[in-house]
C-alpha cells in the first residue's frame, strides 16, 4: 500500500485526507472547524496558531489510521489569497485577514489608480480585489505598521502550514497567481509590481510548479503530527483547482466548476491568454497546477453559501435539504419564477460589479419556499452557463460537459439543472475531498508514484454520476435564461446604485 496525503485548508473546515495511490481511494479523513473569529462587523480573521493546530491536529489523526506504515508524501490544497506576516523568527505577527474580508476596498481602489486595468492583467491574469495578498499587505502597512516594520515573510497561508511543516519559504505558481504580484509570462515575481507599491520582494516565498518536493518534515512537526521524519512534503495549489485535477482535468479544454461556498469556473488552456476584455469581465488567467497549461477561471464568491443561507431562512437553523430540493422539483421545468439574480456578494464574472446585489423578482402569493429555493438553483445554473459562453467566446474552445465537484454536488436537482441548462452532460465525480484528494495525487506525482500528469489525473477509482439534459427542459430553460435571466443585472443596475446611493 503507498500512502499520499493531502491536506485541505479550506474556507469553513480543515481537512487531512490519507490516499492509498494502488486503490486510487481515501482511506480516512479528519477534519476540523477552519478557526475563525469576526473581531468587528465586516472583518473575518484567522488566528494563525489556531489555523495550524487544526491542520497538525488533522494530519496526526490520518497518521494514526496510517498504523505506521510510510507515507511516500503530502502536499497541500488551500484557499489561495489569504496570507500570514511573519517576522525573522518566523512567530506571526498579525491575524490571516480571511480572503472574503473586505476591509482592504480603499487599498484594491488604489491599486487600480496606480496600474491600469490592461496592464495589471497583462502581468499577472487578474484584476485588484479586497482578496489578493496585495491589498492585504497594503493595509496591514497603513493600518498596522509596526507589524508592517517587522514582517520579513508574508506567506500565503498553505506556504506557511508548509514552513510549519518543512521549513521551507515556497508556493507553487497557483497560490503564487492569488497575491496580484506574479508574474504569469515569467512565471515569477513581477519586478514592475513589486517596484511600484514599494514592496520587498523578498517577503514572498520562492514559486514553484505544483508538486515540486519543497523539503522533509521537521523533528518538531513529526512530533506534533505523528508522521514520520523526513516525509516528503510537496507543493499543492488552489482548492478549486486542486478538486479539478482529482477529477480528470489535466487538458486544455476541459471544464470544471467547483462549488462550495465559492463556485469557481475553470476552463484549461494551452497558453497564457492576457485579453483586456476578460480583465473588465472579472475573469483570471494564470499557469495551472501542471507545466503548460493555463486555467480561465470565473468565479461566484456566494454560491454554496447563498444556498445555506436561503435554506436557513426557508427552513430553520438545520435546514432540511431533502424537505426544499423535493419541493423546488415540483416546479421545474414547468413554472417560471421567481428568479433570483444570485449577486449575495457582488456579480462575480462576467460583470465584475462589486456593487450588485441579490434580487429575487417574479415572486407571487401563489409561491411556496420551494419555488423560492428552486428560482436560486436556478439562477446558478444560468450564471454558470453564461460564464461558459463568454469563456468559449473568449477562447475559440467549445465545451461538450463539465466535471462538477464541491459540497453543491450533493443536491442532485441542481446538477440536473446545470445539464439542462448547458444542454450537455454534467459529471460528478463521486470523490470525497476531491480538493484533498488532488493535493494527495500532486504530492505523488512530485515524489514519483505517478510518471506523468495524465497518469496522476485518473488515478481515483471513484464512481461517476452522468447526468443528461433533458431536450423538452433544455428548451424550456434556453427561453427562461434567455428572456428573463439574461437581461436581469442590466434591469437593476440602475437600482443597486441607487440603493447605494450613487448614480452611476
Amino acid at each position: 500500500m503507498t500512502l499520499l496525503i493531502g491536506l485541505d485548508l479550506g474556507t469553513t473546515s480543515i481537512k487531512a485526507a490519507l490516499f492509498d495511490a494502488e486503490t486510487g481511494r481515501i482511506v480516512r479523513v479528519a477534519a476540523r472547524p477552519t478557526p475563525t473569529q469576526h473581531p468587528r462587523p465586516d472583518w473575518s480573521e484567522h488566528g494563525p496558531e489556531a489555523f495550524w493546530q487544526a491542520a497538525a491536529e488533522c494530519l496526526a489523526e490520518v497518521a494514526a489510521q496510517a498504523g505506521g506504515r510510510p507515507v511516500a508524501g503530502l502536499a497541500i490544497s488551500s484557499l489561495a489569497e489569504a496570507g500570514v506576516p511573519l517576522d525573522r523568527a518566523g512567530r506571526p505577527l498579525y491575524p490571516i485577514i480571511a480572503w472574503y474580508d473586505r476591509r482592504s476596498e480603499p487599498q484594491a481602489a488604489w491599486v487600480e489608480g496606480r496600474v491600469s486595468v490592461a496592464e495589471l492583467y497583462a502581468i499577472t491574469g487578474q484584476r485588484a480585489s479586497t482578496s489578493f495578498s496585495l491589498t492585504k499587505i497594503l493595509w496591514l502597512r497603513e493600518n498596522a505598521p509596526q507589524a508592517y516594520a517587522q514582517m520579513a515573510h508574508w506567506l500565503p497561508v498553505s506556504a506557511y502550514v508548509l514552513y510549519r511543516l518543512c521549513g521551507a519559504l515556497a508556493t507553487d505558481y497557483t497560490i503564487a497567481a492569488r497575491t496580484l504580484l506574479f508574474d504569469q509570462g515569467r512565471l515569477g515575481w513581477s519586478q514592475r509590481l513589486l517596484d511600484e507599491f514599494g514592496i520587498d520582494g523578498g517577503i514572498l516565498p520562492t514559486p514553484l510548479p505544483g508538486g515540486s518536493v519543497v523539503g522533509g518534515l521537521t523533528a518538531q512537526a513529526a512530533r506534533i503530527t505523528g508522521l514520520p521524519a523526513g516525509t516528503p512534503c510537496c507543493l499543492g495549489g488552489h482548492d478549486h483547482l486542486c478538486a479539478a485535477l482529482a477529477c480528470g482535468a489535466a487538458q486544455p479544454a476541459a471544464a470544471a466548476d467547483s462549488t462550495g461556498s465559492a463556485q469557481a469556473l475553470i476552463f484549461l488552456l494551452p497558453r497564457f491568454l492576457p485579453d483586456p476584455a476578460l480583465a473588465a469581465g472579472g475573469f483570471a488567467c494564470y499557469a495551472y497546477l501542471l507545466p503548460g497549461v493555463f486555467v480561465l477561471k470565473g468565479g461566484l464568491k456566494a454560491a454554496g453559501s447563498a444556498i445555506e443561507w436561503l435554506a436557513r431562512l426557508l427552513s430553520g437553523p438545520q435546514p432540511d435539504y431533502v424537505a426544499l430540493e423535493g419541493e423546488a422539483r415540483e416546479g421545474v421545468g414547468r413554472r417560471r419564477g421567481p428568479l433570483w439574480l444570485p449577486h449575495l456578494l457582488g456579480s462575480g464574472s462576467p460583470q465584475a460589479d462589486r456593487s450588485a446585489k441579490a434580487a429575487l423578482v417574479g415572486a407571487q402569493l401563489e409561491h411556496g419556499r420551494g419555488d423560492i429555493f428552486r428560482g436560486l438553483l436556478e439562477a446558478l445554473a444560468c450564471w454558470t452557463r453564461h460564464n461558459l459562453e463568454v469563456m468559449s467566446a473568449a477562447t475559440g474552445l467549445s465545451y461538450t460537459a463539465l466535471t462538477l465537484t464541491g459540497g453543491t454536488t450533493r443536491l442532485r436537482l441542481l446538477s440536473q439543472l446545470k445539464a439542462d441548462l448547458l444542454g450537455c452532460p454534467v459529471t460528478v465525480p463521486e470523490i470525497p475531498e476531491a480538493a484533498a484528494a488532488g493535493a494527495a495525487l500532486l504530492a505523488g506525482l512530485g515524489v514519483g508514484v505517478y510518471a506523468s500528469a495524465a497518469e496522476a489525473a485518473a488515478a481515483p477509482t471513484y464512481p461517476r454520476s452522468i447526468f443528461t439534459p433533458d431536450s423538452a427542459r433544455t428548451a424550456w430553460y434556453d427561453d427562461l435564461y434567455r428572456a428573463a435571466y439574461l437581461p436581469l443585472y442590466d434591469a437593476l443596475w440602475a437600482t443597486n446604485r441607487a440603493l447605494d446611493g450613487t448614480r452611476g
